[in-house]
């Protein structure tokens, strides 16, 4: 009987990862065609705007070229990932409890916040330690109105990328796996997908240190989701993280290059410079991001063991 009993399960063990494995396939599966869909626009603009004629030069290159495919192709991707998982949780999880954690109220402004000074603590802490230990230079500073127009756009296109990337990857993925395997499975599923989403940025395979940051950021943002209880904290922390490392410091952001006022150059070795992918690649980004990790961590604990009941006397 007790080996009937293990193997069923088992069994449902089994069947349980490959529903979790599936709902996370079809939400990213809806994720994808709707930004299909919404870059269907982004294309017609282009298209007008470059002429539309029969003359023209359309091609994959010049998309991928055009500052406008660029914007709005980020674009595109927040819409079609902030669609998808409001559709996937109304149809298959709303009644089973847990939440995405994205409900806004007072506290959720205060974690918004919080990251965000995280995310600009850590960066510019990773900065700092690349520029005393010789590993960038920077070459000089650009003031002129276009880098600050560019500056101005990324702000709302960077906050975008932290909502849509959060919400799918800390508030479906890892809601999704927590709810059913727990919090360690939640942080490491959660964390690998975040990390696979970004395996064909530019950059992302030329060494193993980017992925494996990839990977790490991912620990640091689902940390930040289970100690928070919400999305807020985490989507703060991406936002600064991103729009700090490129349009203030210059760094490309997970290999895609953005507009800064400082010029900069990497230098040496890329596992200490990040090379063309960025601060992200950098091992001096691994030890801050560890620490940070660990720091969070641990806090936390410390706070679960303050809120304990204290045993009584001899007992």
């Amino acid at each position: 009987m007790e080996k009937d009993r293990k193997g069923g399960e088992a069994v449902d063990q089994t069947k349980a990862i490959l529903i979790a494995v599936g709902k996370i396939i079809l939400a990213f599966l809806f994720a994808f065609i709707l930004t299909l869909v919404a870059m269907i626009p982004v294309v017609i603009v282009i298209a007008i705007m470059s002429g539309g004629g029969a003359g023209t030069d359309f091609t994959l290159d010049m998309l991928l070229s055009d500052p406008t495919f660029t914007y709005g192709s980020m674009i595109a991707q927040a819409a079609g990932f902030l669609a998808a998982v409001p559709i996937m949780y109304g149809l298959f999880e709303r009644r089973k409890g847990w939440t995405i954690g994205w409900r806004m109220n007072r506290a959720a402004f205060a974690d918004l916040a919080r990251g965000m000074g995280i995310g600009v603590v850590l960066m510019a802490a990773i900065f700092v330690l690349m520029l005393a230990a010789g590993v960038i230079r920077i070459d000089s500073i650009r003031t002129d109105a276009a880098v600050w127009a560019d500056m101005a756009a990324y702000l709302l296109l960077f906050a975008l990328v932290a909502l849509n990337e959060e919400l799918f990857s800390r508030g479906y993925v890892q809601g999704l796996i927590g709810y059913r395997f727990g919090t360690g499975a939640a942080i490491i599923c959660s964390s690998l997908f975040f990390s696979l989403l970004h395996a064909f940025n530019p950059g992302a395979l030329e060494q193993p240190v980017p992925l494996l940051n990839i990977f790490i950021a991912g620990v640091l943002l689902a940390v930040c989701r289970e100690v928070s209880g919400t999305l807020w904290l985490p989507i703060g922390l991406h936002f600064t993280w991103n729009y700090v490392q490129g349009n203030v410091f210059g760094f490309e952001v997970s290999g895609t290059k953005v507009v800064s006022p400082l010029q900069i150059t990497a230098e040496g070795s890329p596992l200490w410079s990040g090379g063309s992918f960025g601060a992200e690649g950098s091992l001096i980004a691994t030890a801050v991001m560890l620490a940070a990790i660990w720091y969070i961590w641990s806090k936390r604990k410390r706070r679960l063991q303050e809120q304990e009941p204290c045993s009584p006397q001899g007992e």
